[in-house]
């Protein structure tokens, strides 16, 4: 029987787009090796480096000598290119009556300050008050796939793995995830929303 529902964010409750957000760069001429930056972008995901250092860090992977930290800004954030959906939230919160709901996402400060800026102070609190307990990487300095994330969110929540269901849009975290008892979904948001998750649901307490 499932009584706990842990939700990846984008790519699960809000489309992203991450195209959006390398032509935004490679516009402003990013040169290719800032795609290779994955250590840079995974010390800021996981709150190892403030926004303003990151941005610095990030001025050095362009070709143009003058260049605003805040159009790095803007075009990191173009991913997230629709605000938060009115229809997930009103579905939130049904599932909340039924389930112990927690959010766990690989984030980081820009991304859920443009979300909180384009929800708007309503719709985000409506939208975060669904959940029991939010968990984004970058304030809990962990993210997925490490198994210790997974861990946390169980243990500081008294969770049941087996009790427990987990919906990202990433496959490598589905697999950790699973690898602890809990059973998941792997959302392909090309194919999938997460509208239909009673279904999918049913098909466990069945």
């Amino acid at each position: 029987m499932i009584k706990n529902i842990i939700f990846d964010f984008g790519g699960v409750l809000i489309p992203l787009d991450e195209s959006k957000t390398w032509a935004g760069l490679e516009a402003l001429g990013a040169s290719e090796e800032l795609k290779d930056q994955k250590e840079l972008f995974r010390k800021y995901e996981t709150g190892k480096i403030e926004t303003r250092d990151f941005l610095n860090e990030m001025k050095t992977h362009f070709f143009r000598k003058k260049i605003f930290a805040g159009d790095i800004a803007t075009a990191w954030n173009a991913m997230l290119y629709t605000p938060l959906p009115g229809e997930v939230i009103d579905q939130l919160r049904k599932w909340r009556k039924k389930y112990r709901l927690f959010l766990l996402s690989n984030t980081n400060d820009l991304h859920i300050s443009e979300i909180k800026k384009a929800a708007g102070p309503f719709d985000y609190k409506m939208f975060t008050s669904s959940f029991e307990k939010i968990y984004y990487s970058y304030e809990v300095n962990d993210r997925k796939p490490n198994a210790s994330i997974f861990e946390k969110v169980l243990a500081e929540n008294e969770l049941k793995s087996e009790e427990t269901f987990y919906i990202d849009d990433n496959k490598k975290n589905v697999k950790a995830a699973e690898k602890l008892g809990i059973k998941a979904w792997h959302l392909d948001p090309e194919e999938n929303s997460i509208l239909g998750l009673d279904k999918v649901l049913s098909k466990h307490h069945s």
